[in-house]
């Protein structure tokens, strides 16, 4: 665990750049998290929980700002609700996703369990070696620009005995890179850093046994239901923070009703995931190496809660305060909402095609609703047809808006042609 604790030094922020900073930190908290767990590493367990503590800062800085600029009375107050629910919503997101990491310090051996299905999670989190030759090499790591260029996210970089987590770090031959991306864009990567092994997690040469007995018949089977409910459960509890924020950024009724609707969903799951997870302990040797994965959903359930606090408060009508629309123009990333159409050009293909870049420009599904059904996860061949609701996040420039908007409902564009 983090050592000493420093004082808090106070230094002033604008409402906007303290949203700002909360929304980059969540989303860096939420690669961070999974990737200690599912790495088995404490180091990045500190780092996340160094930034859980900056946005415990932000929270107060958020509320102090507010109170010593707002004297407009009951009415303006009224205004700042929504802000002040994303900052305790926010908080209260950071404390789950910081318990997911600690994890790693209450059973060391969780990276057994979560390894199990990467290949099921949209966006697994895998490491890749910088072999001679890379083009990476002496660029900094922000230079590379690994999400537009590349389609994935760099999180951090282990150099011998060193995680390094600045933005500014120069890659060097021989580093360990923790991406997070498709399969297909890391297996690109992997061949542009020229390292040629297999998908590996394990971060060192030491090899162990699997924890769960993988020769045992009926440990496979509440494994594969385990597998599929637990990948649906952080799934659930990710897409829930990304789509709260962008309803509240975007004031957007329609997908805070998202919001609400997986959050039900979600309360279902862990009721029944919890449920299998106590059956399967009779089949473990040591059940206290469940202990870790009942934490981790719980946590999960955390998130859907605080989420559903944010989409609750749209839809008591606020409308976004003026600071929350200077900080939407200065966001990176956006939530697009889209059905496809009878034209789409999404109808009729798999998802494995729909990462051709024609079709994907830089935006991820990461949510789909067919008729009442959620769907998080799509295997290769998943087939889209029309009427279904796809909800992408992807670079927030107009123009790339508006060529994924193109591809998915062609028709709403042909007034321009």
């Amino acid at each position: 665990m983090p050592g000493k604790k420093k004082k808090f030094q106070y230094k002033p922020l604008s409402l906007k750049d303290i949203l700002k900073e909360m929304k980059q930190n969540i989303d860096f908290m939420i690669d961070l998290s999974y990737s200690a767990i599912k790495f088995g590493s404490k180091d990045i367990a500190d780092e996340a929980a160094k930034i859980e503590k900056r946005i415990h800062e932000l929270t107060f800085l958020l509320n102090l700002q507010i109170i010593q600029t707002q004297a407009g009375g009951v009415k303006e107050a009224k205004k700042l609700e929504p802000i002040v629910v994303m900052g305790y919503s926010i908080d209260k997101i950071s404390d789950a996703l910081s318990d997911i990491a600690r994890v790693v310090y209450i059973n060391s051996d969780i990276c057994d369990f979560t390894q199990l299905f990467w290949d099921q999670v949209p966006e697994p989190i895998v490491k890749v070696t910088v072999k001679k030759k890379c083009e990476f090499i002496g660029k900094q790591r922000r230079e590379v620009h690994f999400r537009s260029n590349y389609g994935v996210d760099l999180i951090a970089i282990k150099r011998d005995d060193e995680w390094l987590f600045d933005k500014k770090q120069t890659i060097q031959e021989n580093d360990i890179l923790i991406i997070k991306g498709e399969l297909e864009p890391l297996k690109e990567l992997k061949a542009l850093v020229f390292d040629d092994e297999i998908i590996s997690f394990q971060i060192d040469n030491e090899m162990k046994e699997p924890e769960f007995d993988l020769n045992n018949p009926e440990v496979l089977e509440f494994l594969q239901d385990l597998k599929k409910d637990y990948v649906q459960i952080t799934d659930i509890s990710e897409t829930m923070i990304e789509l709260a924020l962008a309803a509240l950024f975007f004031n957007s009724y329609e997908v805070a009703e998202d919001v609400l609707e997986m959050e039900e969903l979600m309360d279902g799951l862990n009721i029944a995931f919890e449920k299998d997870l106590l059956e399967f302990a009779h089949l473990v040797e040591n059940s206290r190496d469940l202990t870790g994965i009942m934490r981790i959903v719980f946590c999960c359930e955390q998130i859907a809660d605080a989420a559903a606090n944010i989409a609750e408060n749209i839809l008591k009508g606020f409308e976004p305060h003026y600071i929350l629309q200077k900080a939407i123009k200065e966001t990176q990333e956006v939530v697009v909402r889209e059905r496809l159409s009878p034209e789409s050009y999404f109808k009729g293909k798999t998802y494995e095609e729909l990462q051709d870049r024609r079709y994907k420009r830089g935006f991820h599904i990461i949510a789909m609703k067919r008729e009442d059904k959620w769907i998080y996860s799509f295997k290769p061949d998943f087939m889209f047809q029309e009427g279904d609701l796809i909800i992408g996040l992807g670079p927030s420039d107009e123009e790339t808006v508006k060529k994924w908007r193109r591809c998915v409902h062609p028709e709403i564009f042909q007034e321009d042609d």
